[in-house]
């Protein structure tokens, strides 16, 4: 998000861009209102959640940590990067997708990412996925890119 500071409409705003292209009508819990604009503020300025904090700001959002991630990812690109279905069927090569609302789950994820991310051949992929886009991604979504066409190649 290209603003200064996230308020409340800019929320409402938002999060309604991330649900209008998935399956699922969002419903949005404003009654922690003032500690989730305080979270989503903090994640735009480099701050890495916690699980308790990805909680507060997932049962505010749909209770989903799919669409929340969606929009971490807007907020914030570099540190956080989208989590779905076949992101997660990738990593666990489970047909359920029981626990994938689990922050614990998220946060093994990204720091996973991380893990690839400082790899020493990992430029070589980046290279190959970057030059697919005319802007500039970061590591997480070449890497959650690579993820989610493998999965779906799968299929």
């Amino acid at each position: 998000m290209n603003i200064d500071r996230i308020e409340k409409h800019h929320l409402v705003i938002a999060s309604h861009f991330v649900y209008g292209w998935m399956p699922t009508i969002i419903q949005l819990n404003l009654k922690q209102k003032d500690k989730v604009l305080c979270l989503l503020n903090a994640t735009k300025n480099e701050h890495i959640l916690n699980k308790s904090e990805l909680e507060i700001l997932k049962s505010s959002i749909n209770n989903s940590l799919v669409g929340l991630s969606k929009l971490l990812h807007f907020i914030n690109p570099k540190n956080y990067a989208i989590w779905d279905s076949r992101i997660f069927r990738y990593l666990t090569e489970k047909k359920s997708y029981y626990g994938i609302d689990e922050p614990e789950h998220y946060l093994k994820y990204l720091k996973g990412l991380e893990i690839i991310a400082k790899h020493k051949d990992y430029g070589k992929l980046h290279n190959i996925i970057a030059r697919n886009f005319d802007y500039e991604i970061h590591p997480n979504r070449a890497i959650e890119i690579t993820m989610f066409e493998t999965e779906r190649n799968r299929q």
